[in-house]
């Protein structure tokens, strides 16, 4: 089974199914004339609500901190599993502004529930409100600028045209779950650069100067 980010403490894991014991499980019996038997029987807590046959939704264990989860498959031939309960959430920074922390958490929030399209276009509409916030007109003058690094620029650039495809591509031109967690680490490693790392570190110069005013 491939590796599933836990929804709980966010780590890619390998998880394992979770077994339940039931003392009076429903047994099929082939061999005799009653066609069925009750007894204990030891089960794996995933099923499907369409045939047995075809399992879609599954209880999990996590491996890294020990907690269960629901995930589930789009389609009963998807080898991926998705978590769906808890609902899979992302902490997201107190220091990042509005709007632009909404429509991260909202672009978030779209790849928990696999709407990766959708994703990659809260993503854009995030870096959009950026440079509303920087009060520059776009990318380039937030390059110029001095805000963001050239390797940022190409990730947030990446970002706009991957945003691009999924306005003006027919539906079946699909996002991946790859390229949609892509462009999410992407949007948080400018969202860091500009407003999360330059935070930390005024509060550990402040740090630092009450400490050395009480020496």
């Amino acid at each position: 089974m491939s590796k599933i980010l836990c929804p709980i403490c966010g780590t890619a894991t390998s998880p394992s199914p979770v077994v339940i014991e039931d003392e009076r499980a429903y047994l099929a019996d082939e061999s005799s004339e009653k066609r069925a038997i009750y007894g204990k029987a030891r089960v794996f807590a995933i099923t499907d609500d369409k045939s047995p046959h075809y399992v879609s939704h599954g209880v999990f264990k996590c491996q890294a901190c020990g907690e269960r989860f629901v995930a589930k498959k789009h389609n009963w031939q998807d080898q991926e599993w998705i978590p769906v309960y808890p609902f899979p959430r992302r902490s997201i920074a107190e220091d990042i502004p509005e709007p632009i922390k909404s429509e991260f958490e909202e672009a978030n929030l779209c790849f928990a529930v696999g709407a990766y399209r959708a994703s990659a276009a809260m993503c854009q509409r995030a870096l959009e409100s950026l440079c509303q916030n920087k009060k520059v007109p776009g990318l380039n003058e937030l390059l110029a600028n001095g805000i963001i690094s050239q390797n940022l620029f190409d990730r947030a650039t990446e970002i706009r045209l991957w945003a691009g495809i999924t306005k003006h591509k027919p539906l079946t031109e699909s996002v991946s779950p790859e390229d949609a967690e892509q462009l999410l680490e992407y949007l948080s490693m400018i969202l860091d650069h500009v407003y999360v790392e330059p935070a930390r570190l005024e509060a550990l110069k402040k740090k630092r100067k009450q400490i050395e005013k009480s020496q």
